[in-house]
């Protein structure tokens, strides 16, 4: 009788512990939600540049275990990247929630969390607040989720959305054979205490888009991250795409393009203008058939790789950077041509010319800074090499020249000039006959896998031909190095010398730049 008091006892205090700490939890919620709420929303806006979030509650009603509040969450545009006449409010969510008190609050431990909580937040869109997105996803919610938000500072925010599929009859935009088939969102938001640990990850299992039958792009399995860096300007990336697949037919003719793990990562800063990527496609295949014929023509890229850097010098605003890419073999029909890269720096490019192709309101700040100041440009090709059977082509090239806007801008004859301008010029060519007959021979028999020696040398005939046709009368190439036939040229142009070396031989600059 005694213990079972005593368990009584025990209970009971426990009980109303718990209760007196939930309420306590409930006060600190009240205290500290529009501080939690407004650093949230500043995290997430200081860490990108396209849009604002704003989040706010009315109509609170706290409770010993929960408080029932009216939410809302809205985006709008910071810089109207998207042509948007009327500046809509994009409403994510405009309905009632619930926030569960601490420190273990069911819905928490239902959906899995059991360490203590001070707050958790469950939600999702009713018919009432959007019936049409309500009707598509199936009559249930299109979007639904929860928050928590540790006695740490930890705040963990996952979304999920219902898959949804439009035709012309929800959309006017559509066409009337069209479809958009969105797949399902899973998008979680989660931040330490340092406010610079913000980071978001997302995927989509499937998205398909029918303009019409005869042109359909698709993709499955979108996985991506962001998160800031420390500087909060900067922010990681990385996009991976198990498949994405496009097809075309006009006039009789079909293309059909299939990529396979599509990576991306890298890190952008949008308030230095630095981009680094690293890309990286382990297949794309493109099949054509034209109307006049029934062979199919396929062309195969395996491990496709693109990595890039730029960044804006705040010396003179002009666009510096690198690029590398390299393929591990190209396969047309059933001929495999070989295996190449691409290694190219430069420096001193004009901003204009790089970003112009990336309209974005929040570059035109980048027109007015030193417009007219001359800047060198570098142009570098560390190496071109391209691989097959029959051996190796190389090509490399240094140009440097002050003030090339100068010289692309002015309608007047410059060619007096263009040797004032250089201050270096080196070029190097190594194009064996035999590599580049063996490439054409490929190339023009994609039926068969091997190319025979008579089809080889036929081709190489012809280009020789060509070759000495075209490039004959110009100095800097010859077309034997010693050991075998073909395209070649090693010059070396300075600006402290009024000589130019060209395959060995001395050539003054004069005469250079009036042939070249």
């Amino acid at each position: 009788m005694k213990k079972s008091i005593v368990a009584t006892g025990v209970i009971a205090i426990l009980a109303f512990g718990y209760i007196g700490t939930s309420m306590y939890t409930g006060n600190l919620i009240e205290e500290n939600l529009d501080t939690n709420l407004a650093e949230f929303a500043q995290q997430v806006n200081s860490s990108q540049q396209i849009f604002n979030l704003q989040i706010s509650h009315n109509n609170d009603e706290k409770g010993i275990f929960s408080t029932k509040t009216h939410l809302k969450v809205t985006l709008t545009q910071k810089n109207q990247i998207i042509n948007d006449d009327d500046g809509s409010v994009i409403v994510l969510y405009d309905d009632d929630a619930t926030i569960h008190h601490g420190p273990f609050p069911l819905a928490a431990l239902a959906n899995g969390s059991f360490s203590p909580q001070l707050a958790w937040l469950e939600f999702a869109i009713t018919e009432k607040t959007n019936p049409t997105l309500w009707k598509l996803a199936g009559n249930k919610s299109f979007i639904s989720g929860h928050a928590g938000l540790s006695y740490s500072d930890y705040l963990t925010v996952k979304l999920a959305t219902e898959s949804i599929k439009l035709t012309h009859s929800d959309f006017d935009l559509i066409e009337d054979d069209g479809v958009f088939e969105l797949g399902k969102w899973n998008i979680v938001f989660e931040k330490q205490n340092n406010e610079s640990d913000l980071s978001m990850q997302a995927s989509l299992d499937k998205l398909n888009l029918v303009i019409d039958p005869n042109n359909v792009i698709s993709f499955n399995g979108l996985n991506m991250s962001f998160k800031p860096e420390q500087n909060k300007s900067t922010v990681d990336y990385d996009i991976n795409i198990s498949s994405l697949k496009m097809k075309s037919i006009e006039y009789g003719s079909y293309t059909d393009i299939n990529f396979n793990d599509l990576t991306s990562k890298g890190n952008i800063n949008y308030k230095d203008y630095k981009i680094s990527d690293q890309s990286e496609i382990n297949r794309l295949t493109v099949s054509t058939n034209r109307s006049a014929s029934s062979a199919v023509n396929n062309i195969e890229l395996n491990k496709f790789v693109l990595n890039q850097q730029m960044e804006l010098n705040p010396k003179n605003h002009a666009v510096d950077g690198s690029l590398f890419t390299s393929v591990d073999s190209i396969i047309y029909g059933k001929q495999n041509l070989g295996n190449g890269s691409l290694d190219l720096n430069f420096k001193g490019l004009d901003k204009k010319e790089i970003f112009s192709q990336f309209y974005m309101d929040y570059l035109e700040d980048l027109q007015d800074l030193i417009e007219d100041m001359p800047f060198n440009t570098t142009i570098t090709l560390n190496k071109f090499n391209w691989h097959n059977d029959a051996g190796d082509i190389n090509v490399s090239f240094l140009f440097d020249i002050n003030d090339l806007n100068y010289l692309t801008d002015n309608d007047d004859d410059t060619s007096s000039e263009i040797d004032d301008k250089i201050d270096a010029l080196q070029l190097k060519i190594e194009a064996p006959f035999n590599v580049i007959s063996r490439f054409y021979a490929q190339f023009e028999n994609p039926q068969n896998s091997k190319v025979t020696e008579q089809q080889v040398n036929s081709v190489k005939s012809n280009i020789k031909l060509s070759t000495e046709m075209f490039l004959g009368n110009i100095p800097i190439f010859v077309f034997n190095n010693g050991q075998t036939d073909g395209i070649f040229s090693d010059v070396s142009v300075t600006k402290d010398s009024d000589e130019v070396q060209v395959n060995g031989e001395i050539m003054s600059k004069k005469d250079f730049f009036y042939n070249f």
